[in-house]
């Protein structure tokens, strides 16, 4: 019999039998079943696109895309007896039928479709909302002094020779329009034309300066944020006036709209808005769809919202990739398709012809886009941004090039025994500092800057090339050179990182600590805030946390390290879970030195293989 050709009124089909395989290769939970026949009422087509969208959700899908669903086998199960079916569908044409009809699917209803894409209703009605408030902001019409907005820009950007200055062209786009996305890979100067486009915009309203906030998804993002903003500022010169308008204090977002304990909701909706009229939130791939739903919904009417983030990076922890949505049209080398309005109004302000776009963005945000692609930080002779570019363009040529040419802030070792060991030994060589700091009583601040000086980066959690263990084995290797003392689970130096909000506490997935002894020589996990000011909390009393030596490179969004170190697992272990954008992300957490850990072939093998998560949100912006 035809795996594809299975009637459900037919004696042979063993429902039973393929749900119990199913839950035996781990494709599905238990608990997914019982959703699945709770929502169904029977075992059906539907009843299988549930469980196939309850998986999708678990890969932090959105939706189920049923266009690019592998009908002949939707479930991805192993090929082991050629008579057993791999497919419960008989053909989509059936399946699609049956869902659009069935009672448990519709507006108001538990499930429901949009296009091709199948929801559970919580996350598409998150998407319909963001789609309806991207659109409302970027079709809301700005009035301003054209004439002063030019001169500032010039002043801001003085022309220094014929090349397009996109920066410039980002605080235009961003000064003039109520929702702006400014992307761009690391050095390319998020931050400092931010700074510089809030010095035109309190300029500009000098008579009565905008109310700013500054946010980031994580604390040690947001503290990241604070440290560029205060830099730029110096850097800048402004005159003192001026200067004291432009916040340099951002905070995490959750802390922004006000966490209310035992609660997924938070005191800022719709209800009650935030008081702000400018909103800048950095790092903002790492803001999965829920929050930033929520963020956008807790906006005051006329409030700017302005995005930054490298849309090449992972996708957030949760569900969604809702910046990299947003950038769909975007591509490194080429001119963003902006329509003749906006390349006129370019012209005037920034004295820039662009070029005419092949095709007109599909996409009603086109016109709130600015991609900065030259980066400041990585200079032609640095190997870590030329690796970087290598990965992200997927150029194998390049990639093979950077290598030859021996950088000095690039190292690249290869994966055996020998290695695998001389590596945790540089990971324990690297982490002696900040012990050794806590041994000779230095503060808080210090101790967490010195850790932060250094970090090993995995692509997984288990095994010897994973998280855990490598923890572990750190550990053992610190306490063998006296640095920290095993005796009890818990002790002075050990680095924790959250792995789960606790909103009461105020502490969030990814936050990091370290066990310092207080005054009474009692340990406690102190975490700095964004205010860079230490808080102490009793280790019993910390959310679920992981020992911080080792991160995944998941984890690591956010952060960036003077040294990164990074370890792959081999080949036969490789083909699950490294990708084109889990590399670039973990090579950009470098600033001045990157060792890789891997075989070459591990390396290639990432780079051909990009993700993209399942959504309709780019569709629901089509013009």
């Amino acid at each position: 019999m035809s795996q594809l050709g299975f009637d459900f009124n037919a004696p042979d089909f063993d429902h039973s039998g393929f749900i119990k395989r199913l839950l035996a290769e781990e494709k599905i939970r238990y608990s997914d079943v019982q959703l699945a026949k709770l929502l169904c009422n029977d075992t059906d087509d539907v009843f299988y696109l549930v469980l196939l969208l309850l998986r999708a959700e678990q890969q932090q899908h959105t939706c189920l895309d049923l266009n690019s669903l592998m009908w002949e086998n939707p479930f991805q199960l192993s090929v082991i007896d050629e008579s057993q079916p791999l497919s419960p569908f008989i053909s989509r044409e059936q399946a699609c039928d049956k869902l659009l009809h069935h009672p448990a699917v519709g507006e108001g209803k538990p499930l429901q479709c949009f296009a091709h894409y199948l929801y559970l209703a919580r996350l598409a009605a998150y998407e319909a909302l963001l789609a309806q408030r991207f659109s409302a902001l970027a079709r809301q019409p700005m009035l301003l002094d054209e004439v002063r907005l030019s001169a500032l820009l010039d002043s801001y950007f003085p022309a220094t020779n014929n090349e397009i200055d996109w920066q410039k062209i980002a605080c235009a786009i961003a000064a003039s329009r109520r929702l702006s996305v400014i992307t761009g890979g690391p050095g390319t100067g998020k931050t400092t034309t931010v700074t510089k486009l809030l010095a035109i915009l309190q300029s500009l309203y000098l008579a009565a300066p905008l109310a700013i906030k500054l946010v980031a998804p994580t604390g040690k993002a947001a503290a990241r944020l604070t440290e560029s903003i205060k830099g730029a500022k110096v850097k800048l010169g402004l005159a003192p006036e001026l200067a004291a308008l432009i916040p340099e204090q951002a905070q995490t977002l959750h802390r922004l709209l006000g966490v209310i304990p035992h609660s997924n909701k938070f005191r800022h909706d719709q209800g009650n808005p935030l008081h702000l009229d400018v909103l800048i939130v950095d790092e903002a791939s790492m803001v999965d769809l829920a929050l930033m739903a929520k963020l956008v919904n807790a906006l005051p009417e006329n409030a700017r919202l302005i995005l930054l983030g490298d849309k090449d990076q992972l996708a957030s922890v949760d569900t969604g990739n809702v910046l990299s949505d947003l950038c769909e049209t975007l591509r490194l080398g080429e001119v963003p398709s902006y329509s003749e309005a906006l390349r006129e109004q370019l012209k005037r302000w920034c004295d820039v012809n662009l070029p005419a776009a092949k095709t007109p963005s599909p996409l009603v945000i086109g016109d709130c886009l600015a991609f900065l692609q030259k980066s400041h930080r990585f200079a032609s002779n640095s190997g870590i941004g030329q690796l970087a570019l290598a990965v992200n363009r997927n150029d194998l040529n390049h990639f093979d090039w950077v290598w030859q040419q021996n950088f000095a802030d690039l190292n690249w070792y290869g994966l055996d025994q020998t290695q695998y060991q001389a590596l945790i030994e540089r990971a324990v060589d690297a982490y002696s500092h900040y012990l050794l700091a806590i041994q000779q009583g230095a503060s808080a601040a210090q101790v967490h800057a010195l850790f932060a000086h250094f970090r090993l980066l995995v692509a997984v959690r288990e095994g010897p090339y994973g998280l855990e263990e490598l923890n572990r084995k750190i550990e053992l290797a610190l306490m063998q050179r006296g640095l920290i003392r095993l005796t009890s689970h818990i002790y002075a130096g050990m680095p924790v990182m959250i792995s789960q909000n606790d909103y009461q506490l105020k502490l969030f997935n990814g936050d990091i600590g370290i066990l310092l002894p207080d005054e009474q020589g009692q340990l406690k996990a102190v975490f700095m805030d964004e205010g860079e000011t230490p808080r102490s909390i009793y280790p019993a009393r910390l959310p679920k946390y992981d020992v911080a030596y080792v991160m995944t490179i998941h984890k690591s969004q956010g952060s960036e390290f003077a040294h990164t170190a990074i370890l792959l697992p081999p080949l036969q272990r490789a083909q699950i879970g490294i990708n084109r954008q889990l590399l670039y992300t973990g090579i950009t957490r470098a600033k001045q030195r990157l060792e890789l850990v891997a075989q070459p072939e591990v390396l290639k093998l990432a780079m051909r293989k990009s993700v993209a998560r399942s959504s309709g949100l780019a569709l629901r912006l089509k013009v």
